[in-house]
């Protein structure tokens, strides 16, 4: 049986770049050294000066060093801002022209895939898609906790792809909206930090509540800022609720088989992997055989996102560990 490949986002080490330990030249080669392809993965904004200008240079070194390390670009993440201006925002063809020009310089990197987000109406990309398919380039809407493919928005896009039965519009689901509960690390950093047990068990108990029904991310991220303030947690009430409700999803991953034929790129999303090997809140047992069996043959981009809260982690350790799980999880696939 065939089955996804993996890669590497280098958003897994955002500490290291802006503590300026690493260039992102420094974190290809870190990554390669570790046999984390072959898939790469970027940012543009966050990894490529000027973006989404790319000179002919920076471009050229890129696909050089590329080469040189043996990955393959997998996917460019772009970011589809609507409130660039300070005083309203971007319309449908701003949108549209703020977006295209990102996914240019996606061609030029030589990314076949672009990350794009909830904020890009069906409207703009349909008015993308010319442009994507003259460059050869897939745009992939991420569907990223707290939403699940039930959604609005993601109904929405549904509606258009069908009828516009493209090749180069699909889906990027990330595994942070298919989670058993909170991570762990979470409740250890913030019981560290002062934040009482009760209000722990709170924050649990609500997010248990919320896995048995629909609810809209931004009111209950609200609700349970309005439950951390009123529990004392002061300065790190924001930062709960959002790490509670806004990264830990509670969509059923069978769920995604609706939308595999569709895919165009997987975010392999962990927040921690533990000393045995496994993760805590992630069921990679589940969600990896879940695309094999579904013809999935692209890639997943390894991304570690507990440095939120855990800034103790070595960032590497983790994707390498997390790796680890992912092969042996698609090797017992491959068995079956």
């Amino acid at each position: 049986m065939s089955s996804p490949k993996l890669g590497v986002t280098l958003y897994s080490f955002t500490p290291d770049f802006h503590a300026g330990r690493y260039t992102v030249e420094q974190l290809i080669a870190k990554a390669a050294e570790l046999d984390m392809g072959p898939g790469l993965e970027l940012i543009g904004f966050q990894s490529v000066r000027d973006f989404p200008r790319v000179t002919d240079e920076f471009a050229s070194r890129f696909r050089r060093l590329v080469e040189e390390h043996g990955f393959e670009p997998s996917c460019l993440a772009i970011n589809a801002d609507l409130a660039i201006r300070s005083d309203r925002f971007l319309t449908d063809d701003e949108h549209a022209d703020y977006l295209g020009t990102q996914i240019q310089a996606a061609a030029k990197l030589g990314f076949p895939v672009v990350r794009s987000q909830a904020t890009a109406s069906p409207a703009v990309v349909e008015r993308l898609l010319p442009l994507a398919e003259r460059l050869d380039v897939r745009i992939g809407a991420e569907i990223h906790s707290a939403s699940t493919i039930e959604s609005p928005w993601v109904l929405e896009l549904r509606e258009l792809y069908d009828r516009l039965d493209s090749p180069y519009l699909g889906w990027i689901p990330d595994f942070g909206a298919s989670t058993r509960g909170i991570s762990p690390g979470v409740f250890e950093t913030y019981r560290g930090k002062g934040v009482s047990e009760e209000l722990l068990a709170a924050v649990a108990e609500r997010w248990d509540e919320l896995h048995t029904r629909e609810f809209e991310a931004g009111e209950e991220i609200g609700r349970l800022i309005e439950l951390c303030h009123r529990h004392g947690a002061g300065d790190h009430a924001v930062n709960l609720a959002v790490f509670a409700v806004g990264i830990h999803g509670h969509q059923d991953p069978q769920a995604w088989r609706e939308i595999l034929p569709d895919v165009v790129h997987v975010h392999g999303k962990f927040f921690a992997i533990d000393e045995d090997g496994r993760d805590p809140v992630v069921p990679f047992e589940v969600l990896l055989p879940i695309l094999a069996d579904g013809g999935y043959t692209g890639f997943v981009s390894s991304e570690y996102e507990g440095w939120h809260w855990d800034s103790t982690a070595d960032c590497f350790d983790m994707v390498v560990r997390q790796q680890a799980l992912c092969r042996r999880v698609l090797a017992g696939v491959g068995q079956n």
